[in-house]
C-alpha cells in the first residue's frame, strides 16, 4: 500500500506512538495491530472472557483481559467500559488508544476521558465525533454548509404522533431513524400511518438498546436510490482530502453486505459534486483524521442528499485501500500523530490518486451458532481476506456476526466485471464448514445480471433474499457422519442448551424466526391472540424481529426467559392453544403472515427467475451444457402441473 514519506516528526513535534490499545475484537482490530506494527507500534488487545478466545489477542503485542459482569450481555458491555479501558491503557503504558469501528468510536466523551488521560484518541476530535453522532445536528450543518439533506424532521420527535404529523406533511413513505449513532440500526420504513405506532416503538427499542439514546426523526423515503459514500481524510492543519466514493447500495435490511470502489458507472460530473460536498461538508466540521461521508443518490435525475457522516474508519475501507494504494489505517496513526496530508504523499493541491480499475468486498457473516470444524481462506492475486476466523473456533453469538471480509480487485482489463469474476472464485474456494453463513446469498449476488451491471440499489437485496446456509448444512451433516464413522465426536454447537418448552394435546408452538438475542415479551400467559400477532421480540443482525403467533387462540405458556438472553432459530419459545381469538385484543398483526407469504412468493418467482432458457447462472449452464437436468427441472417432471 502507498507509503510515500517513511512516519516520523509531525507537525506538533512529537513522535510516532509507542504503544497503542485496541479497543475493539475480531477482524478490525487485527488490521489495526497490523498497521500499527508497519509503523513500529506495539498493540494491545483487549477481551472479556466470552471472547477470549477471539484472534485478535493472538495478533497483538500482547494482550489484557477486562472485566464483563455476569449479564448475558456482559461481553459487549465489557467493550463498552470506557473507564475500564482506559485504566487497561494506563496499567499497560500506552500512549494511544484506537477504537475501530463501532462500539466506542464514536462516543465522544471516551474520546474526551482518553485525552484527559493522557492518551490520543485514533480519530477525530471529540466535538467532531458529538457533532455527527447527533443525526440531526448533522444535518443542520450539512445545509448550512450548502450540502442537500432529505426532507424530514429538524428536531427530535416526543412520540408516534408527533413523528406521524411529520409524515403527514413530507408524505408517505417515510423513514424513521435514530438521531444517536449509525451502522443501520434503529431505522424503519412506515408506509403509512396506521403503521406509525408499532414502528415508532420498535425503532425507539432498537435505538436506545444500540445508543442508549432513543430520540428519532423522520425522513422522505427515497425511492430505489444508490447509497454512494465517500472516503475523507484532514490532518491537524486543516487540509482536507478525499478518496473517491464507494458504493454500498447492496444492503439487506439496512445493513450493508456489498461493497464496491469506486462506484460503477457513475456519471463524471455527479461524481465530482460528491466529492466536492463531502470535502465542504469535512472542512465545515473541523474534521481531523478519518471519516466517511454519506449520500443517497437518484440515479434518473443525478439529484443527490447527505444522510449521515461516520467520524471513525469504516468497515469497508478495505476497498479504498485497494483502488488508491493507501493505507487508511496506517494514515490514521500518522495523522494523529501530527503528520500532514503532504507527508503522507496526499497533497491536496495535487488531488488524490486515480483509483486503479475496481475493488469488490463481501462481508462473509455468520448466520447462527457452530464451531468452525473447516476453515480455509482463499488467496491469489487480487486477492485479499480480512478475517477472524479459524479451524475450532466458535464466534461468540453477543457479538457482531461479521467474521470475515473477503476483498477482490479487477484483473488486468481493469474494469469492474473482472472484479467480480475474481470474487466469485474466491468465494467458492473459501471452505467453511461448522457455522452457518451467507456464501450462497453473497454467490446469488455475484451472479446476478444486475449487480454485474454495476446498477444495485437500496431495496433490491430484499427482493433477491433467499434461503442461505444450505451449503455449509451439507458440509457439516457429511462431516458429523463422517466423524461418526471414524469414531469421533464432531465439535458441539455453542447454541444455548435449556430444556425445550413441552407441548401437550392441540398446543402448538411459536417459534424463534432465527437465532440471536430474547428482547421482550409482548403478551402475558392468557392472553387471546390472532394468527401472526406479535408474542415477542428477538435480537440479531442489529434488527429486532417479532415471534408470531402460529394460529388464532390463547397463550398458555412461554420459556423463562429474561432479556439477552440466547435463542436458537427454530426454538419454541411460548405454547398457543388453538382457538377464537379475543375480542378487541390489542396485540399488533402488523407482523404477521402476509408479508411473510408475499416474500415466500417472491422467492418463488426468483429461483424460477434462475432456470429461465436464458439464464446467466454458473451452476444451471454447467448442468445444462453437460445435458443434464437441473434439481429443480427434474422436480417439475416428477410432479403433476
Amino acid at each position: 500500500m502507498h507509503r510515500a514519506n517513511a512516519p516520523g516528526r509531525g507537525i506538533t513535534g512529537g513522535e510516532m506512538f509507542k504503544r497503542v490499545l485496541i479497543s475493539n475484537r475480531g477482524e478490525i482490530a487485527i488490521r489495526i495491530a497490523h498497521a500499527a506494527a508497519s509503523l513500529g507500534i506495539e498493540s494491545v488487545a483487549v477481551y472479556p472472557a466470552v471472547d477470549a478466545r477471539s484472534l485478535h489477542t493472538r495478533v497483538a503485542t500482547r494482550a489484557r483481559e477486562i472485566p464483563s459482569g455476569n449479564t448475558p450481555d456482559g461481553g459487549i458491555r465489557a467493550y463498552l467500559d470506557g473507564a475500564a479501558i482506559i485504566a487497561a491503557a494506563r496499567a499497560e503504558g500506552c500512549d494511544a488508544v484506537h477504537p475501530g469501528y463501532g462500539f466506542l468510536a464514536e462516543n465522544a466523551q471516551f474520546a474526551r476521558d482518553c485525552a484527559a488521560a493522557g492518551l490520543v484518541f485514533i480519530g477525530p476530535d471529540a466535538d467532531v465525533v458529538h457533532l455527527f453522532g447527533d443525526k440531526l445536528a448533522a444535518r443542520a450543518l450539512a445545509r448550512s454548509a450548502g450540502v442537500k439533506t432529505v426532507p424530514g424532521s429538524e428536531h427530535a420527535l416526543k412520540d408516534a404522533a408527533a413523528a406521524a404529523t411529520v409524515a403527514a406533511e413530507i408524505g408517505y413513505p417515510v423513514m424513521l431513524k435514530a438521531a444517536a449513532g449509525g451502522g443501520g440500526r434503529g431505522i424503519r420504513r412506515v408506509d403509512t400511518p396506521a403503521a406509525m405506532a408499532e414502528a415508532f416503538a420498535r425503532c425507539q427499542s432498537e435505538a436506545e438498546a444500540a445508543f442508549g439514546d432513543g430520540a428519532l426523526f423522520v425522513e422522505r423515503l427515497i425511492e430505489d436510490p444508490r447509497h454512494i459514500e465517500v472516503q475523507v481524510l484532514a490532518d491537524q492543519a486543516g487540509n482536507v482530502t478525499h478518496l473517491h466514493e464507494r458504493d454500498c447500495s447492496v444492503q439487506l435490511r439496512h445493513q450493508k453486505v456489498v461493497e464496491v470502489a469506486p462506484a460503477p458507472g457513475l456519471d463524471a460530473s455527479l461524481r465530482a459534486r460528491l466529492h466536492a460536498d463531502a470535502v465542504r461538508l469535512a472542512r465545515a466540521a473541523g474534521l481531523r483524521n478519518a471519516a466517511t461521508v454519506e449520500f443517497l443518490v437518484e440515479p434518473a435525475t443525478g439529484a443527490h442528499w447527505f444522510i449521515e457522516c461516520n467520524p471513525r474508519i469504516q468497515v469497508e475501507h478495505t476497498i479504498t485501500e485497494a483502488v488508491t494504494g493507501v493505507d487508511l489505517v496506517e494514515a490514521q496513526f500518522r495523522i494523529a500523530a501530527g503528520e500532514t496530508l503532504s507527508a503522507l504523499g496526499l497533497d491536496p493541491a495535487s488531488g488524490p490518486p486515480e483509483p486503479r480499475g475496481f475493488a469488490v468486498q463481501l462481508r462473509v457473516v455468520a448466520l447462527g451458532a457452530g464451531t468452525f470444524t473447516a476453515y480455509r481462506e482463499p488467496s491469489g492475486a487480487g486477492v485479499r481476506v480480512d478475517a477472524a476466523g479459524y479451524l475450532g473456533y466458535s464466534p461468540p453469538p453477543q457479538f457482531d456476526p461479521l467474521f470475515a471480509k473477503l476483498i477482490c480487485r479487477s484483473g488486468s482489463s481493469g474494469d469492474f466485471v473482472s472484479a467480480v469474476d475474481r470474487a466469485q472464485r474466491a468465494l467458492q474456494a473459501f471452505h467453511l464448514a461448522g457455522v452457518p453463513d451467507n456464501r450462497a446469498q453473497l454467490a446469488s449476488i455475484l451472479a446476478h445480471p444486475r449487480f454485474r451491471a454495476g446498477d444495485a440499489r437500496t431495496p433490491w437485496l430484499a427482493t433477491l433474499e433467499t434461503p442461505v446456509g444450505s451449503l455449509t448444512s451439507s458440509v457439516g451433516t457429511f462431516l458429523t457422519q463422517q466423524s461418526a464413522h471414524l469414531g469421533m465426536s464432531a465439535p458441539e454447537s455453542a447454541a444455548p442448551a435449556r430444556p425445550a418448552l413441552p407441548l401437550s394435546g392441540a398446543e402448538q408452538g411459536a417459534q424463534s424466526p432465527l437465532s440471536g438475542a430474547f428482547v421482550s415479551w409482548s403478551v402475558e400467559p392468557g392472553t387471546r391472540v390472532s394468527a401472526g400477532a406479535t408474542l415477542a421480540i428477538v435480537s440479531a443482525m442489529k434488527m429486532e424481529t417479532a415471534v408470531v403467533a402460529p394460529c388464532a387462540g390463547q397463550v398458555v405458556s412461554r420459556l423463562a426467559l429474561t432479556p439477552g438472553d440466547l435463542v436458537s432459530a427454530g426454538e419454541i419459545l411460548l405454547a398457543v392453544i388453538p382457538g377464537e381469538p379475543g375480542q378487541g385484543d390489542a396485540v399488533t398483526q402488523t407482523d404477521g403472515w402476509l408479508p411473510l407469504l408475499d416474500e415466500v412468493a417472491t422467492l418463488h418467482s426468483l429461483a424460477l427467475a434462475r432456470f429461465a432458457p436464458d439464464t446467466k447462472d454458473p451452476g444451471v449452464v454447467r448442468q445444462r451444457s453437460r445435458g443434464k437436468l437441473t434439481c429443480r427441472e427434474r422436480i417439475d417432471v416428477l410432479l403433476d402441473p
